[in-house]
């Protein structure tokens, strides 16, 4: 009720302001601002009552008297513009300037975005974009889906943000759209030729210093464009280049899941007043620590024979090449020994581990203590070398006559990633004290005693394991459209089209196995009595070691084997572990081919008329799909540990209509109604039915991970209505109401599993049951020209997204089903952007906020069998000034305040699960445009 209550306050609000009085109209769209996709153009031709050319005249009228057009306001106006004459519910952001989005890179730019959530991984960059909390997102590049690797998804961060022009969020869909995104679709759009009046020349320079990678990188970009009138008509050509490098260092320190507490002879230990006492399995922390180079070229040709006819050529290339090492530090000493100098804080609930003798019982939550004893403590470096490359080309035309409009655009995209690991193990001789001082700043602190970990004759070798993987992705794609004038008097266009895809997905992946180390284990406890033969410092060089940053978590530092060492000696420590040289053989469950193609058509109507003597217009339309799968790959007999060829064939169509309706109450005031069936079809990594197993440690359980070849595809009933007044060529204010019935959403499951009598932890996943997502949002965007002197410069822009969702799904496999959270979904989420522009400055500070969201469904624990993660949120500065109409010096920082990621088992903040350190970075550079 309280959630029902806050969308239709919202909305009655935005109802009320709709009769104030509206005092500017809005900015029309620069040529070079505009979206290039066939249904945005047709978006341009379809607006009723008046012609397009008609509207944008009176509203260059009004704005041209009123205020001095500048890159910040041009581009908000811009973006703004694409949002109030979109055919349905679309924000997007417009660079202010060739090269200039408001962020570094496209993924940090999205979160500006209304309803947009953006994540980091562990390699220090933006790796996650969900929008209205749902990650299921189709991305397009110029209106044609791209892809990285074997996923449906683009990994946002490949594309350099000087790149590109527009990035545009479609939240409701229509029929002219591609599907596969129950969330909706990212558009990126990149400059063409035809975008700029005649020879373009535009450069940019930055040097980015990393407070953790200690480094001062370079990022620039180079474009240049121009366009003649040749004999056979008009013809431009484009090309753009782009280099972004980093050195970074992502540091997490961790605690393993809590578990009831024993002491070393199993016997589970109370507190005084009889309850149970939990504590984390472990310590450790997780490096990041690597230089990571994305270069990418892109151009476009354009050709117009006449004024109804285009042909055009277009190509994009993204290169990534990141070489790092992820060095590992733990100790495992809970349940192994009796602790000492235990503490026990006042944070007590029941026992929440499903199956447990203890269930239900009161447990109360240990913050501190010791272990000393001959327990597992190690070190691990791994080394990673990956690289990859996105491509996509395409060749198109389209033609204009009177009445009917026809585009036909042929493409191929194609995509690889490769990686190769190469990990060795090291252990501390016992025994080993290990020391817990609790979670103060809600991170697990920890050390060894005596700081044992800085001493090098205190490391044995244990295994070596290796693994490398390989992704190929390609897909050729064809699709004509076209929009025919009916010119009625209520049915005003029609929209048709069809489209056909190949995509093909291959994974190979090697034998995931540790090999013991050379000199064999030893007898009875290795780390009381180590094989003197697998002492490090026996085998290698003291060079060998390298010793690792130290963390507030973890305030000493302590030695690893060096990443230079292993990656080039990797043939050699094979051969001191008795492999032969080169990679591992392939692991057949690692493998599978997929093969889907996809036909889909549309029919669809715009329709206008009046409603009360007001202007009304929309779509009708439905897109029919069928998609037919052949997947090959291996199953595996646990009993056997046999792979055996499988092959799986599927067909299924899929019917997706559509209506929307927007009532024109002025030219600036507009009210939306959208409803669209929607649907996402299952990564093809989770239709993989094999399993991929890496065995536990001598006290950790291994690690599995399969697939589901029985998933379906996820479908969604989307509901939306919006109000939008839009009051100054670069203000607006924006509430909205959605509404998701979702079923099938697929979420994956860690369950406790024995495989040939190993313990592994399987990590799945599986279809879900019915659930729902709403929420509301509102969005204010204004200059204050209307201030005295240099005051008005200032301007804001502030959005809020609340969402709430939930699915009925079981708690863990094979286990009841119960009403459960949607992944990923931060119930708060907004932007507080601060602008100013004038006597040439440029700036923006902005803050991006999103509360705590379920991060993943884990192994039944005593905390539950979820995680959750608490963003670090982040305030951003950037600044340009114009030293000239072609030069301008730019100013730019991140994470100014330090903020951290946390993450935890459970609700609560006394179960800690990772703090991982978020860098902050200060860059500097300089544009240069002709």
């Amino acid at each position: 009720m309280y959630r029902n209550r806050i969308s239709v306050t919202i909305l009655a609000a935005a109802i009320a302001a709709a009769f104030a009085p509206a005092y500017a109209q809005n900015a029309p769209t620069p040529a070079d601002t505009t979206p290039s996709t066939d249904a945005a153009q047709a978006d341009q031709a379809k607006t009723p009552e008046k012609g397009r050319a008609e509207r944008d005249a009176e509203k260059r009228a009004v704005d041209l008297s009123q205020v001095t057009v500048t890159p910040l306001r041009q581009s908000l106006a811009s973006a703004q513009t694409l949002k109030q004459d979109a055919r349905m519910v679309v924000d997007s952001i417009v660079a202010e300037d060739i090269g200039k989005l408001p962020d570094n890179s496209v993924a940090d730019a999205m979160q500006r975005i209304t309803g947009v959530q953006i994540a980091q991984g562990f390699q220090g960059e933006t790796s996650s974009v969900v929008v209205r909390g749902l990650p299921n997102v189709i991305t397009t590049l110029n209106g044609r889906e791209i892809f990285s690797g074997v996923g449906r998804g683009f990994a946002f961060q490949n594309l350099p943000a000087t790149a590109v022009k527009t990035v545009s969020v479609y939240k409701s869909s229509e029929a002219s759209l591609p599907d596969g995104g129950i969330a909706g679709m990212v558009d990126m759009q990149l400059y063409r030729p035809f975008d700029f009046d005649g020879a373009k020349l535009a450069a940019t320079y930055t040097a980015t210093h990393s407070k953790y990678g200690g480094r001062t990188d370079p990022n620039f970009s180079v474009l240049m464009s121009n366009r003649w009138q040749t004999g056979i008509g008009e013809v431009g050509a484009l090309a753009n280049a782009s280099f972004m490098a980093q050195h970074y260092q992502y540091n997490a320190v961790w605690g393993d899941f809590p578990k009831v507490l024993r002491d070393g002879t199993g016997t589970p230990m109370r507190t005084a007043s009889g309850n149970l006492i939990a504590a984390p399995n472990g310590f450790g922390a997780d490096y990041n620590i690597g230089y990571r180079q994305r270069p990418e070229l892109n151009y476009a040709l354009q050709w117009k024979p006449n004024d109804s006819t285009e042909f055009y050529a277009e190509g994009l290339y993204a290169w990534d090449s990141d070489d790092y090492n992820q060095p590992f530090y733990f100790s495992f000493p809970v349940g192994a020994v009796t602790p000492n100098n235990l503490t026990v804080g006042n944070n007590c609930y029941a026992n929440q581990l499903t199956g447990s003798p203890f269930a239900g019982q009161t447990i109360c939550d240990a913050s501190g203590g010791s272990w000393t004893g001959n327990t597992y403590a190690a070190t691990s470096t791994q080394a990673h070398v990956q690289h990859g490359r996105d491509m996509q080309h395409a060749i198109g035309v389209k033609w204009q006559g009177d009445k009917l409009r026809l585009s036909s655009d042929l493409s191929y995209g194609s995509s690889s990633f490769d990686v190769n690991t190469f990990i060795v193990d090291t252990f501390l001789k016992g025994p080993v004290t290990t020391v817990w001082n609790g979670t103060a700043g809600n991170q697990q602190n920890w050390s060894l005693g005596n700081n044992m970990q800085l001493d090098p004759n205190n490391y044995y070798l244990n295994g070596l394991f290796q693994t490398w993987n390989t992704q190929r992705g390609k897909q050729y794609a064809w699709r004509g459209d076209g929009n025919l004038d009916l010119n009625g008097s209520f049915f005003s266009y029609l929209d048709f089209g069809l489209r056909y895809a190949d995509h093909k997905a291959q994974y190979t992946g090697s034998v995931e196995r540790s090999t013991p180390p050379p000199g064999g284990p030893g007898t009875g406890n290795i780390v009381e009595t180590p094989n003197p033969a697998n002492q490090v410092l026996a085998r290698f060089p003291s060079s060998y070691f390298c010793s690792m940053p130290t963390t507030s978590a973890i305030p000493t530092s302590w030695l690893t084997g060096c990443f230079d060492y292993l990656t080039g000696n990797a043939d050699a420590i094979r051969g001191l572990y008795g492999l032969p040289a080169g990679r591992p053989p392939v692991n057949p469950g690692r493998y599978y081919n997929i093969d889907e193609k996809t036909f889909a058509g549309y029919l669809q109507a715009g329709y206008a008329t009046t409603l009360f003597g007001l202007p009304v217009d929309g779509l009708l339309g439905m897109r029919v799909e069928r998609v037919k799968r052949n997947l090959d790959a291996y199953s595996f007999n646990a009993a056997t540990s046999i792979y055996s060829p499988l092959s799986v064939n599927t067909s299924e169509p899929v019917y997706l209509p559509n209506l929307s309706f927007n009532l024109h109450f002025t030219d600036a005031l507009q009210l939306r109604l959208v409803a669209a069936k929607t649907v996402t079809y299952p990564g093809f990594g989770q239709l993989n039915p094999s399993i991929s197993l890496n065995p536990g440690t001598i006290n950790r359980a291994g690690a599995a991970a399969s697939g589901n070849p029985n998933l379906k595809p996820i479908k969604s009933n989307n509901y939306d209505a919006s109000l939008e007044w839009y009051f100054a060529p670069a203000g607006y204010v924006s509430g909205g109401v959605f509404y998701r019935d979702i079923n099938g959403y697929i979420q994956n499951y860690v369950t406790d599993v024995t495989i040939n009598g190993e313990a592994y932890l399987l990590s799945s996943p599986q279809s879900a049951g019915s659930g729902h997502l709403d929420g509301a949002e509102v969005a204010y965007q204004q200059f204050f020209d209307f201030l005295p002197g240099a005051l008005s410069g200032l301007g804001v822009q502030l959005n809020f997204t609340y969402i709430d969702g939930s699915t009925r799904s079981p708690q863990f496999i094979g286990g009841p089903v119960v009403a459960s959270p949607l992944q990923n979904v931060s119930k708060r989420n907004g932007n507080a952007v601060l602008m100013y522009e004038k006597y040439g400055f440029s700036a923006r500070l902005a803050y991006n906020y999103r509360s705590r969201f379920i991060d993943f469904f884990t192994q039944p624990t005593v905390a539950g069998n979820h995680d959750e993660i608490e963003p670090a949120n982040q305030l951003d500065f950037s600044m340009g000034y114009d030293i000239d109409p072609h030069a301008t010096v730019v100013l730019s920082a991140t994470n100014l305040t330090g903020e951290d990621l946390h993450q935890y088992w459970g609700d609560g903040s006394s179960r800690p699960r990772d703090i991982r350190y978020q860098d902050r970075t200060v860059g500097l550079g300089v544009r240069f445009k002709l």
